[in-house]
Protein backbone atom coordinates (compact mmCIF):
# COMPACT_ATOMS: atom_id res chain seq x y z
CA UNK A 1 0.00 0.00 0.00
CA UNK A 2 1.33 3.41 -1.03
CA UNK A 3 0.31 6.85 0.16
CA UNK A 4 0.99 10.15 -1.48
CA UNK A 5 0.40 13.64 -0.20
CA UNK A 6 -2.47 15.69 -1.53
CA UNK A 7 -1.93 19.18 -3.00
CA UNK A 8 -2.36 20.88 0.34
CA UNK A 9 0.53 18.81 1.74
CA UNK A 10 -1.37 17.81 4.89
CA UNK A 11 -3.31 14.70 3.94
CA UNK A 12 -2.42 11.55 2.12
CA UNK A 13 -4.18 9.46 -0.41
CA UNK A 14 -3.77 5.82 -1.00
CA UNK A 15 -2.61 4.81 -4.51
CA UNK A 16 -2.41 1.42 -6.09
CA UNK A 17 0.99 1.58 -7.77
CA UNK A 18 4.33 3.30 -7.59
CA UNK A 19 3.95 4.62 -11.15
CA UNK A 20 0.90 6.54 -10.12
CA UNK A 21 2.73 7.88 -7.10
CA UNK A 22 5.74 9.06 -9.12
CA UNK A 23 3.83 10.59 -12.00
CA UNK A 24 1.57 12.65 -9.89
CA UNK A 25 1.07 16.35 -10.31
CA UNK A 26 2.92 17.12 -7.10
CA UNK A 27 6.24 16.91 -9.02
CA UNK A 28 5.43 19.93 -11.24
CA UNK A 29 2.56 22.24 -11.82
CA UNK A 30 3.49 22.53 -15.65
CA UNK A 31 2.34 20.11 -18.33
CA UNK A 32 4.91 17.76 -19.82
CA UNK A 33 4.93 19.69 -23.14
CA UNK A 34 6.06 22.81 -21.32
CA UNK A 35 8.53 20.96 -19.16
CA UNK A 36 10.26 19.38 -22.16
CA UNK A 37 9.40 21.50 -25.24
CA UNK A 38 10.03 20.10 -28.71
CA UNK A 39 12.68 21.97 -30.67
CA UNK A 40 11.11 23.25 -33.91
CA UNK A 41 12.42 21.60 -37.08
CA UNK A 42 12.96 25.05 -38.60
CA UNK A 43 15.88 25.68 -36.27
CA UNK A 44 17.47 22.28 -36.76
CA UNK A 45 17.12 22.00 -40.54
CA UNK A 46 16.93 25.56 -41.97
CA UNK A 47 18.35 28.21 -39.67
CA UNK A 48 21.79 26.68 -39.28
CA UNK A 49 22.29 26.10 -43.05
CA UNK A 50 21.13 29.64 -43.81
CA UNK A 51 23.60 31.04 -41.33
CA UNK A 52 26.33 28.88 -42.90
CA UNK A 53 25.46 30.09 -46.40
CA UNK A 54 25.49 33.72 -45.32
CA UNK A 55 28.82 33.19 -43.61
CA UNK A 56 30.18 31.47 -46.75
CA UNK A 57 29.14 34.37 -48.99
CA UNK A 58 30.77 36.76 -46.60
CA UNK A 59 33.97 34.73 -46.63
CA UNK A 60 33.97 34.59 -50.46
CA UNK A 61 33.44 38.35 -50.68
CA UNK A 62 36.30 38.95 -48.27
CA UNK A 63 38.55 36.60 -50.28
CA UNK A 64 37.68 38.39 -53.54
CA UNK A 65 38.38 41.79 -52.03
CA UNK A 66 41.63 40.48 -50.61
CA UNK A 67 42.65 39.03 -53.99
CA UNK A 68 41.90 42.33 -55.75
CA UNK A 69 43.85 44.26 -53.17
CA UNK A 70 46.80 41.84 -53.36
CA UNK A 71 46.74 42.00 -57.19
CA UNK A 72 46.68 45.79 -57.17
CA UNK A 73 49.49 45.91 -54.63
CA UNK A 74 51.54 43.41 -56.64
CA UNK A 75 51.01 45.39 -59.86
CA UNK A 76 52.06 48.62 -58.15
CA UNK A 77 55.08 46.88 -56.68
CA UNK A 78 56.13 45.47 -60.06
CA UNK A 79 55.76 48.89 -61.70
CA UNK A 80 57.90 50.45 -58.97
CA UNK A 81 60.37 47.58 -59.21
CA UNK A 82 60.57 47.98 -62.97
CA UNK A 83 61.08 51.71 -62.71
CA UNK A 84 63.73 51.29 -60.04
CA UNK A 85 65.84 48.89 -62.09
CA UNK A 86 65.06 50.01 -65.65
CA UNK A 87 68.04 50.94 -67.76
CA UNK A 88 66.16 53.98 -69.05
CA UNK A 89 63.95 56.49 -67.29
CA UNK A 90 60.43 57.15 -68.55
CA UNK A 91 61.04 60.84 -68.99
CA UNK A 92 63.97 60.10 -71.31
CA UNK A 93 61.77 58.29 -73.83
CA UNK A 94 58.70 60.50 -73.70
CA UNK A 95 57.68 63.69 -75.47
CA UNK A 96 54.51 65.45 -74.32
CA UNK A 97 53.38 62.29 -72.54
CA UNK A 98 53.92 60.04 -75.58
CA UNK A 99 56.61 57.44 -76.15
CA UNK A 100 59.18 58.51 -78.70
CA UNK A 101 58.16 55.97 -81.34
CA UNK A 102 55.06 55.26 -83.38
CA UNK A 103 53.87 52.47 -85.67
CA UNK A 104 51.71 52.27 -88.80
CA UNK A 105 51.12 50.20 -91.91
CA UNK A 106 52.07 51.96 -95.12
CA UNK A 107 48.72 51.07 -96.70
CA UNK A 108 46.58 54.12 -97.24
CA UNK A 109 43.44 53.96 -95.11
CA UNK A 110 44.54 54.05 -91.46
CA UNK A 111 42.57 55.93 -88.82
CA UNK A 112 42.67 56.83 -85.14
CA UNK A 113 42.93 53.83 -82.83
CA UNK A 114 39.93 53.82 -80.43
CA UNK A 115 38.77 57.03 -82.13
CA UNK A 116 40.51 59.16 -79.51
CA UNK A 117 42.02 61.75 -81.90
CA UNK A 118 41.15 63.53 -85.13
CA UNK A 119 42.93 62.84 -88.41
CA UNK A 120 45.01 65.91 -89.39
CA UNK A 121 43.47 68.03 -92.11
CA UNK A 122 46.98 68.67 -93.45
CA UNK A 123 49.62 66.09 -92.60
CA UNK A 124 52.56 68.22 -93.75
CA UNK A 125 51.53 71.22 -91.64
CA UNK A 126 51.44 69.42 -88.31
CA UNK A 127 53.42 71.23 -85.63
CA UNK A 128 54.25 68.02 -83.81
CA UNK A 129 57.32 65.89 -84.52
CA UNK A 130 55.24 62.72 -84.76
CA UNK A 131 53.76 61.40 -87.99
CA UNK A 132 50.31 61.08 -86.42
CA UNK A 133 48.58 62.54 -83.35
CA UNK A 134 48.28 59.12 -81.71
CA UNK A 135 48.10 55.33 -82.15
CA UNK A 136 46.45 53.88 -85.27
CA UNK A 137 44.06 51.26 -86.60
CA UNK A 138 45.03 50.17 -90.13
CA UNK A 139 43.39 48.08 -92.85
CA UNK A 140 45.14 45.16 -94.55
CA UNK A 141 43.25 43.81 -97.57
CA UNK A 142 45.12 40.65 -98.53
CA UNK A 143 45.23 38.40 -101.61
CA UNK A 144 45.76 35.03 -99.98
CA UNK A 145 48.29 33.01 -98.01
CA UNK A 146 51.84 34.39 -98.28
CA UNK A 147 50.74 37.99 -98.80
CA UNK A 148 52.65 40.85 -97.15
CA UNK A 149 51.98 44.14 -95.38
CA UNK A 150 54.57 46.77 -94.46
CA UNK A 151 54.97 47.80 -90.80
CA UNK A 152 56.69 51.18 -90.44
CA UNK A 153 58.16 52.29 -87.10
CA UNK A 154 59.36 55.83 -86.54
CA UNK A 155 61.86 56.96 -83.88
CA UNK A 156 61.21 60.66 -83.34
CA UNK A 157 64.16 61.06 -80.94
CA UNK A 158 67.02 62.56 -82.97
CA UNK A 159 69.57 61.81 -80.24
CA UNK A 160 68.77 58.37 -78.82
CA UNK A 161 68.77 54.95 -80.50
CA UNK A 162 65.72 52.83 -79.69
CA UNK A 163 65.99 49.13 -78.78
CA UNK A 164 62.51 47.74 -79.40
CA UNK A 165 60.70 44.42 -79.16
CA UNK A 166 57.99 43.85 -81.79
CA UNK A 167 55.28 41.31 -81.01
CA UNK A 168 52.28 40.17 -83.08
CA UNK A 169 49.44 38.51 -81.16
CA UNK A 170 48.11 36.33 -83.99
CA UNK A 171 49.46 32.90 -84.94
CA UNK A 172 48.56 33.38 -88.63
CA UNK A 173 50.82 36.45 -88.92
CA UNK A 174 54.63 36.35 -88.83
CA UNK A 175 57.26 39.04 -88.92
CA UNK A 176 58.80 38.46 -92.36
CA UNK A 177 58.40 34.69 -91.96
CA UNK A 178 60.41 34.53 -88.72
CA UNK A 179 57.84 34.11 -85.95
CA UNK A 180 55.64 36.44 -83.95
CA UNK A 181 58.35 38.51 -82.23
CA UNK A 182 61.71 40.12 -82.94
CA UNK A 183 64.05 42.59 -81.25
CA UNK A 184 65.51 45.41 -83.31
CA UNK A 185 67.10 48.84 -82.93
CA UNK A 186 66.13 52.02 -84.71
CA UNK A 187 68.72 54.75 -85.12
CA UNK A 188 68.06 58.22 -83.77
CA UNK A 189 65.59 60.12 -85.93
CA UNK A 190 65.19 57.17 -88.29
CA UNK A 191 62.30 55.08 -89.56
CA UNK A 192 62.33 51.41 -90.54
CA UNK A 193 59.96 49.17 -92.47
CA UNK A 194 59.42 45.54 -91.46
CA UNK A 195 57.34 43.13 -93.59
CA UNK A 196 54.46 41.20 -92.03
CA UNK A 197 53.52 37.90 -93.71
CA UNK A 198 50.21 36.03 -93.75
CA UNK A 199 51.24 32.42 -93.03
CA UNK A 200 47.84 30.69 -93.17
CA UNK A 201 44.67 31.64 -94.97
CA UNK A 202 42.34 33.80 -92.89
CA UNK A 203 39.21 35.31 -94.41
CA UNK A 204 38.87 38.03 -91.80
CA UNK A 205 40.46 38.78 -88.43
CA UNK A 206 41.80 41.50 -86.17
CA UNK A 207 45.12 41.53 -84.37
CA UNK A 208 47.42 43.91 -82.50
CA UNK A 209 51.11 44.67 -82.90
CA UNK A 210 52.90 45.77 -79.71
CA UNK A 211 56.14 47.74 -80.06
CA UNK A 212 57.81 47.69 -76.63
CA UNK A 213 61.00 49.23 -75.26
CA UNK A 214 63.29 46.34 -74.27
CA UNK A 215 64.46 48.06 -71.08
CA UNK A 216 61.05 49.26 -69.92
CA UNK A 217 58.26 46.76 -70.72
CA UNK A 218 55.55 49.18 -69.59
CA UNK A 219 56.59 51.52 -72.42
CA UNK A 220 54.71 50.25 -75.46
CA UNK A 221 52.94 51.51 -78.55
CA UNK A 222 50.07 49.48 -80.03
CA UNK A 223 48.88 49.19 -83.62
CA UNK A 224 45.55 47.49 -84.37
CA UNK A 225 45.10 45.80 -87.75
CA UNK A 226 41.80 44.90 -89.38
CA UNK A 227 42.67 42.27 -91.98
CA UNK A 228 40.35 40.68 -94.56
CA UNK A 229 40.52 38.99 -97.95
CA UNK A 230 39.60 40.90 -101.10
CA UNK A 231 38.17 37.67 -102.50
CA UNK A 232 41.14 36.76 -104.69
CA UNK A 233 43.76 34.10 -104.06
CA UNK A 234 46.99 35.05 -105.80
CA UNK A 235 49.77 32.51 -106.12
CA UNK A 236 52.77 34.79 -105.93
CA UNK A 237 53.53 37.69 -103.57
CA UNK A 238 56.56 39.92 -104.20
CA UNK A 239 59.43 40.00 -101.69
CA UNK A 240 63.06 40.88 -102.59
CA UNK A 241 62.29 40.60 -106.30
CA UNK A 242 63.10 42.94 -109.17
CA UNK A 243 59.80 44.27 -110.52
CA UNK A 244 58.62 46.48 -113.33
CA UNK A 245 55.79 48.67 -112.04
CA UNK A 246 53.57 51.51 -113.16
CA UNK A 247 53.28 54.29 -110.61
CA UNK A 248 51.30 57.44 -110.01
CA UNK A 249 52.18 59.76 -107.12
CA UNK A 250 50.17 62.57 -105.56
CA UNK A 251 50.65 65.13 -102.82
CA UNK A 252 48.66 63.40 -100.08
CA UNK A 253 47.37 66.70 -98.68
CA UNK A 254 46.47 68.69 -101.79
CA UNK A 255 45.67 65.75 -104.08
CA UNK A 256 47.82 67.26 -106.82
CA UNK A 257 49.48 64.70 -109.08
CA UNK A 258 53.25 64.98 -108.84
CA UNK A 259 54.44 62.34 -111.29
CA UNK A 260 53.63 59.08 -113.09
CA UNK A 261 55.57 56.55 -115.14
CA UNK A 262 57.12 53.10 -115.18
CA UNK A 263 60.11 52.01 -113.09
CA UNK A 264 62.11 48.94 -112.29
CA UNK A 265 62.72 48.52 -108.55
CA UNK A 266 63.25 45.87 -105.90
CA UNK A 267 60.46 44.89 -103.54
CA UNK A 268 62.01 45.86 -100.21
CA UNK A 269 65.60 46.96 -99.78
CA UNK A 270 67.45 47.52 -103.03
CA UNK A 271 70.68 45.42 -102.89
CA UNK A 272 72.26 47.71 -105.49
CA UNK A 273 72.20 50.63 -103.04
CA UNK A 274 74.88 48.89 -100.94
CA UNK A 275 77.03 48.14 -103.95
CA UNK A 276 80.39 49.95 -104.31
CA UNK A 277 79.32 50.75 -107.86
CA UNK A 278 77.37 54.05 -107.91
CA UNK A 279 73.67 53.46 -108.43
CA UNK A 280 70.56 55.59 -108.46
CA UNK A 281 68.41 54.45 -105.55
CA UNK A 282 64.79 55.39 -105.20
CA UNK A 283 63.18 56.73 -102.05
CA UNK A 284 63.01 54.11 -99.30
CA UNK A 285 59.24 53.86 -99.13
CA UNK A 286 58.87 53.23 -102.87
CA UNK A 287 60.63 49.86 -102.71
CA UNK A 288 58.85 48.82 -99.53
CA UNK A 289 55.51 49.70 -101.09
CA UNK A 290 56.15 47.01 -103.72
CA UNK A 291 56.41 44.24 -101.11
CA UNK A 292 53.32 42.06 -101.36
CA UNK A 293 52.30 42.95 -104.91
CA UNK A 294 50.61 39.83 -106.26
CA UNK A 295 50.19 37.86 -109.47
CA UNK A 296 48.88 34.48 -110.57
CA UNK A 297 51.39 31.83 -111.65
CA UNK A 298 51.61 31.02 -115.35
CA UNK A 299 50.47 34.50 -116.34
CA UNK A 300 53.12 35.64 -118.87
CA UNK A 301 51.37 38.95 -119.53
CA UNK A 302 50.98 39.68 -115.79
CA UNK A 303 47.41 40.79 -116.44
CA UNK A 304 46.54 39.53 -112.95
CA UNK A 305 49.05 41.86 -111.29
CA UNK A 306 47.65 43.80 -108.34
CA UNK A 307 47.90 47.42 -107.17
CA UNK A 308 48.99 48.89 -103.84
CA UNK A 309 48.09 52.36 -102.64
CA UNK A 310 50.58 53.45 -99.99
CA UNK A 311 50.93 56.59 -97.89
CA UNK A 312 54.53 57.67 -97.34
CA UNK A 313 55.55 60.17 -94.64
CA UNK A 314 58.50 62.45 -95.47
CA UNK A 315 60.93 60.20 -93.54
CA UNK A 316 60.27 57.46 -96.11
CA UNK A 317 60.14 59.82 -99.09
CA UNK A 318 62.26 62.96 -99.58
CA UNK A 319 62.53 64.04 -95.95
CA UNK A 320 66.26 63.40 -95.78
CA UNK A 321 67.01 65.37 -98.94
CA UNK A 322 67.78 68.84 -97.62
CA UNK A 323 66.44 71.53 -99.90
CA UNK A 324 64.34 69.14 -102.01
CA UNK A 325 61.06 70.66 -103.15
CA UNK A 326 59.20 67.68 -101.66
CA UNK A 327 61.22 67.45 -98.47
CA UNK A 328 58.16 67.98 -96.24
CA UNK A 329 55.57 66.39 -98.54
CA UNK A 330 53.47 63.36 -97.64
CA UNK A 331 53.13 61.23 -100.78
CA UNK A 332 50.40 58.85 -101.89
CA UNK A 333 51.67 56.24 -104.37
CA UNK A 334 49.62 53.94 -106.56
CA UNK A 335 51.86 51.02 -107.59
CA UNK A 336 50.80 48.40 -110.17
CA UNK A 337 52.79 45.27 -110.99
CA UNK A 338 53.62 44.82 -114.69
CA UNK A 339 56.23 42.05 -114.87
CA UNK A 340 59.29 40.51 -113.26
CA UNK A 341 62.72 41.78 -114.27
CA UNK A 342 66.07 39.94 -114.23
CA UNK A 343 67.74 40.13 -110.83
Amino acid sequence: MIFRPLRDGRTFKQVDSIDEAVSGTWISDRPASEEHPVVPLGINEMTVPRLSIIASFGTIAMLLLSAIWVGFAASSFLDQFEDAFAAVAKEDIQVNGRWTWEATLLFDGCEARNGDWAWPSDLADQDDIFWFPGELLCIWEHQGEGDYAHLAIHNIDDERELPLSIEVNHAAISIDGGGQSIVTSIAAGDAVVIPLRLETMVEETEFTIEVVHVSLPSAKVSLDVDMFSDGSQKDRHARSEHLDVDYVVWDADSGDQIDSGTLGAYAGEDPRCDSPIPWVCYIEGFGWGLVGLDVDDFDPSFSSGTTHTVLLPPDLAYGNNDGHQYQDTWMRFELTLNRLLPA
